[in-house]
């Protein structure tokens, strides 16, 4: 009995580890680059393209937590970089244009 319990728990873990990486290298990196834009956005105070970035994420990804785990961190560690290498804030029309870019770029990695 002990056994069979360990055999389904250790299936589970797997069906489970299997779930959290199911999205593509493209779908990933499309995922970063957006987390990326933002923690500039926020840093630049660009409110605008903050709020764009999120209703992009909303209307095109999976409801998965651990997708948006990923936007997450991907924007608090590109808050931090930007202030620590006190960059500037690339100019307004410039940065809408990178942000353009990486929303094709996720459109397209989770098109249906």
């Amino acid at each position: 009995m002990r056994f069979s319990f360990s055999i389904s728990v250790l299936c589970l873990g797997v069906l489970l580890a299997q779930s959290v990486r199911a999205e593509t290298e493209d779908q990933h990196a499309a995922i970063t680059m957006l987390g990326e834009l933002n923690g500039v956005a926020l840093q630049c105070r660009y409110f605008d393209q903050t709020q764009r970035i999120k209703h992009t994420l909303v209307a095109n990804l999976p409801k998965r937590r651990e997708l948006g785990l990923l936007f997450e961190d991907a924007t608090n560690k590109s808050f931090l970089a930007f202030m620590q290498r006190d960059e500037t804030c690339p100019g307004s029309a410039d940065f809408v244009g990178q942000v353009d870019s990486a929303v094709d770029l996720l459109e397209a990695a989770f098109a249906k």
